[in-house]
């Protein structure tokens, strides 16, 4: 568990609004230019939010932790899940070449989603200072 729960709200909804905006600029994209790139939009923003998520609970579990052998294990864990997103992105982008901008901008739009709930958390310290 985090131990900033004033920090928990947000944290839990960037993965949602991630996914919100991708289906959002997929639809948008696969009406507007194609369908494949579309869903490729799409598929980056899943990505996205799950690596989010899975970075989340590899925080929570591993980092928090005390002992110098469950660090050793953590970064044995890091790499491994680092590698494991490499090669997604590496087999997307070998059946896609034409359209790996299209996974790229929505792998992006998880940068959009923290940057709404920055604002969104900064005023509401505004509100609560007036």
């Amino acid at each position: 568990m985090m131990k900033n729960d004033w920090l928990e709200p947000s944290v839990k909804r960037v993965p949602r609004v991630t996914v919100f905006l991708g289906l959002a600029a997929g639809i948008l994209t696969a009406v507007l230019i194609e369908p494949v790139s579309g869903v490729l939009v799409l598929a980056g923003a899943v990505l996205a939010a799950l690596g989010f998520i899975s970075l989340k609970s590899f925080v929570d579990r591993y980092l928090q932790a005390g002992p110098a052998r469950l660090w050793r294990r953590a970064i044995i864990f890091y790499g491994l899940r680092l590698l494991l997103i490499c090669l997604i992105f590496l087999t997307i982008i070998f059946f896609f070449k034409a359209r790996v901008l299209a996974l790229a901008a929505g792998f992006s739009l998880i940068l959009v989603a923290i940057l709404a709930e920055a604002v969104r958390y900064l005023a509401g310290i505004k509100q609560w200072k007036a």
